[in-house]
């Protein structure tokens, strides 16, 4: 009997787009970057007397070469961030459109203002206007890395073209994050590359807080309770309380009684900074007022 030619097994790879980073720490790297979107973008719209929307466009995983001869902006300003524990890089990446709105808007300027939209250069003096609008974002971005991986971010240099930025190897796998970026009535892009290298220590961090806070054990209890223990906070008692129309209130009187809908036998609430805590029962300790408590607070009770 003939055998039969056995097929050969093709598996096609792309070389181009390496999977260094898993789905569940990209998605922990967006949403991070969404909240840093919403607060970078309301303290620089302040900043820039105008409305600034930041928003998570998408990622993608290439060589860093790739990214930053191909994906990034040619006429851009580069920004070289240094992560502080680590002692290693990743780049920040601004489009010149959006530099050049920034920049007039710093100085006085409004969108109308802004007639160098189409410049692949920036002056020595733009530059330097612009370092206030880095140094914003750059402290809103090392917030957004605190909380995601327990690092802060710092600026090493910046440069006038991506293709300058060299901080790891060209064949590095690196992550590409898209951030759109409106302002007066313009889009423009800005771009972080992440080098696999550069948060290779950290990255099981990303993981870790998706999925929620880490159990916290004796002595990170004992740690907390000493660093907060001593904050003041305003207890007081609520015998109840009653929502009223303001004409009632206006029109009560001396002698007058005001239903509180609470039995006396429940006696009081004890509430912490205003939101209810313990039932407790009311009474004297020598010549004071006190309350004795008699348990947790839930809702009927």
């Amino acid at each position: 009997m003939a055998t039969a030619a056995r097929q050969p097994r093709v598996r096609e790879i792309d070389f181009r787009r390496p999977s260094k980073f898993s789905r569940e720490q990209v998605r922990r790297i967006e949403v991070a970057h969404e909240n840093f979107c919403q607060s970078a973008g309301s303290r620089l719209s302040a900043e820039l007397r105008a409305e600034l929307q930041l928003a998570v466009r998408g990622t993608d995983q290439l060589p860093y070469s790739v990214v930053m001869a191909e994906e990034a902006p040619r006429n851009a300003l580069a920004i070289e961030l240094g992560i502080v524990e680590l002692e290693t890089e990743i780049v920040f990446i601004l489009d010149f459109p959006l530099v050049h709105l920034v920049v007039a808007r710093l100085l006085g300027g409004t969108g109308d203002s802004a007639t160098a939209l189409g410049r692949t250069s920036l002056t020595e003096i733009e530059i330097a206007v612009a370092r206030r609008m880095v140094n914003s974002m750059v402290e809103r971005l090392s917030a957004t890395w605190q909380d995601l991986a327990g690092v802060t971010l710092e600026v090493r240099s910046i440069h006038t073209s991506p293709l300058t930025v060299q901080v790891v190897s060209p064949s590095e796998p690196a992550l590409l994050l898209d951030l759109s970026a409106q302002l007066d009535g313009h889009a423009s892009t800005i771009t972080l590359v992440v080098p696999h290298a550069s948060v290779e220590p950290v990255l099981d961090r990303f993981v870790q807080g998706h999925y929620g806070a880490v159990q916290a054990d004796d002595a990170t209890r004992s740690a907390m309770l000493a660093a907060v223990g001593r904050v003041d906070l305003e207890v007081s008692a609520e015998v109840g309380a009653v929502s009223m129309p303001l004409e009632r209130v206006l029109a009560l009187r001396p002698g007058d009684l005001v239903n509180l809908r609470r039995p006396a036998s429940k006696g009081v609430v004890l509430t912490v900074e205003g939101r209810p805590a313990y039932v407790a029962t009311p009474g004297r300790n020598g010549n004071v007022r006190a309350v004795q408590v008699r348990g947790e607070w839930s809702k009927g009770r």
